[in-house]
């Protein structure tokens, strides 16, 4: 009998003590963390589309030489090492930033606006007193997709037998944005300018823009041309081997 007691009172206990919990607390507490984590996987989403956005824009200003010098140094890596008549794999990246400052291998003409970019985002963001977390979340992804799209990605597309041609899971998305960023460095307008396919591992904004080719018909040697009279100061525009 006293241990049927005892439990008994063990469980008028357990029942006394569920009954007092704060569960109010506790379900404002869940609530709570799952609207932090929708929170930031919006601003990582927002973080993703804006480095998709811009650096697509940034790309068609660098072939726009509405800059000089940034489109003069983005050209050397079109014109110098894979030109329009050159081939667009070797078994290692040439990278065109090599004399000159760079970090890693990301050039001036990509540093510059992406760093003004980013400060005009902060300075938004801290005008409307946009949570700190979630201006961290931002920037983490901002430069995060843009450093493994517009360097990592697209500088292994130029390189052969890149793991992500045979890797099942990958293999047909990777080569299909390949095959978009080939048509880029051979596609020429009437003006010597590459005017198609500005994404590298997204075709997108150039379905939303207009500049999107899935194949290239012919070669524009006239606009071979009218490269070698503009960018005279690189030798052999496109001749490449």
């Amino acid at each position: 009998m006293a241990i049927e007691q005892m439990d008994t009172d063990r469980l008028r206990g357990l029942i006394t003590a569920v009954a007092g919990a704060d569960w109010s607390r506790s379900l404002r507490a869940v609530q709570t963390s799952g609207a932090s984590l929708l929170q930031n996987g919006i601003w990582l989403a927002f973080g993703v589309a804006t480095a998709e956005i811009f650096g697509y824009l940034l790309h068609r200003l660098l072939h726009s030489e509405a800059i000089p010098y940034l489109s003069r140094n983005h050209l050397l890596h079109h014109l110098k090492h894979y030109g329009p008549l050159a081939p667009m794999r070797k078994t290692e990246y040439v990278d065109a930033t090599d004399e000159r400052f760079a970090l890693g291998n990301v050039g001036l003409e990509w540093i510059l606006p992406s760093g003004f970019l980013i400060l005009l985002f902060l300075a938004i963001f801290s005008f409307f007193r946009a949570d700190w977390s979630h201006r961290a979340v931002f920037v983490a992804t901002a430069l995060g997709w843009s450093s493994f799209m517009f360097s990592y990605l697209h500088d292994r597309m130029h390189i052969t037998g890149f793991w992500m041609e045979r890797q099942r899971w990958f293999r047909r998305w990777f080569l299909r944005a390949r095959r978009l960023h080939d048509i880029h460095h051979y596609s020429l307008d009437d003006n010597g300018r590459m005017n198609r396919n500005f994404g590298i591992g997204f075709s997108f904004f150039d379905g939303v823009f207009g500049t999107r080719c899935d194949r290239l018909v012919g070669f524009n040697k006239k606009g071979l041309e009218a490269t070698r009279r503009r960018y005279d100061f690189l030798q052999d525009v496109g001749d490449q081997r």
